[in-house]
Parts: C-alpha cells; structure tokens; sequence
C-alpha cells in the first residue's frame, strides 16, 4: 500500500510539475495573440481615418510632364510618401502605357528624372512642415517615359497604408 501511493504522488507531482513548466509557454501565446490584435485595430483605425482626393490635374499634349494636387481629406497624418504607389496610365506618341513612378524626395524648383515624381510643396504647411495634415494639398510634379498625345490621362495614388484615390483627365 505505501508503494502505490509513492508511486501516485509521483506521478501527481510530474504532472502538476509539466502543468506548471507548460504555463509561459500559453502565456506567451495569449499575449502575442493581443499584440497581433491591437496591431490590426491600429491599422484598421489608419484606413479609417484616411481619405484621399486629387484635383488640378494639369497635362498637356506633347509633354511628358503631368502635376497635379493630392489632398488629405481625413484625420490620418500622411508622411511616408516614400511607401505611396504612383501609377499613370495615358495616351502618348507610342501608344497607351501604364507607368509606375517612384518617389525621388522634394522637388526644389526643378521637374523629377523619367518615371519618377516630387513633391513640389504642401499648401498650408504651417503645422508639421513636410507632413500632409487634413486639409493641406501636397503640389505633386510628375515626368513619364513618353510626351502625352491626344487622349487620357488616369492617375492613381495609394497612400502608404493602402487607401487610393484616382483622377483622370483629357488632353
């Protein structure tokens, strides 16, 4: 009798003793659960505050160039332009082209190289200079690989969490 109930509070023992060694383990899960459940509420809040419009599209026939005004019209602050994706398709000598354009910083007076855009400036900046707040306008120069013909112009913009605005235009 002794035995078999040595050998039962050993076995109760190892368990509780697995049970107790298992715990951080389950902990560390449960907390990583609502780390990655907060992060998805902080990006659902950004897409939600953010809203975007576009307005002065400015392009001309026989020009590679096309500028244009992106406005924020939500609460998000917009700064990482680098992460926006800038698409334009159009209507040029060669035929019609869809073009990505990457961000090559401010443009200091002068137009961006071939397939890339700038920021020319941000009307109202007197809050957060450099920083796209609600109701401030980025001035935005852009240069494609083709001078425009006759026909459309169509620009699109995402900004860096995924919210597009678009605008299109005739020459």
């Amino acid at each position: 009798m002794g035995l078999s109930v040595a050998i039962s509070g050993a076995i109760i023992l190892s368990v509780m003793m697995l049970i107790v060694l298992g715990m951080p383990s389950v902990f560390e899960k449960v907390f990583s659960i609502g780390e990655v459940s907060s992060e998805i509420s902080s990006i659902e809040e950004s897409l939600f505050r953010t809203d975007l419009s576009m307005d002065s599209l400015a392009a001309v026939s026989g020009s590679p160039r096309i500028n244009f005004t992106l406005n924020n019209d939500g609460q998000e602050k917009l700064w990482n332009f680098e992460k926006f994706d800038l698409i334009i398709t159009y209507d040029g000598i060669s035929g019609r082209s869809t073009e990505p354009l990457s961000y090559s910083g401010q443009c200091m007076g002068a137009s961006p190289s071939v397939l890339n855009w700038c920021l020319q400036g941000i009307s109202g900046d007197i809050l957060d200079p450099g920083i796209l707040n609600n109701g401030e306008g980025a001035s935005i120069r852009t240069q494609i690989s083709d001078d425009l013909s006759s026909g459309i112009v169509i620009v699109l913009v995402v900004s860096d969490n995924g919210v597009p605005t678009t605008l299109s235009t005739t020459t």
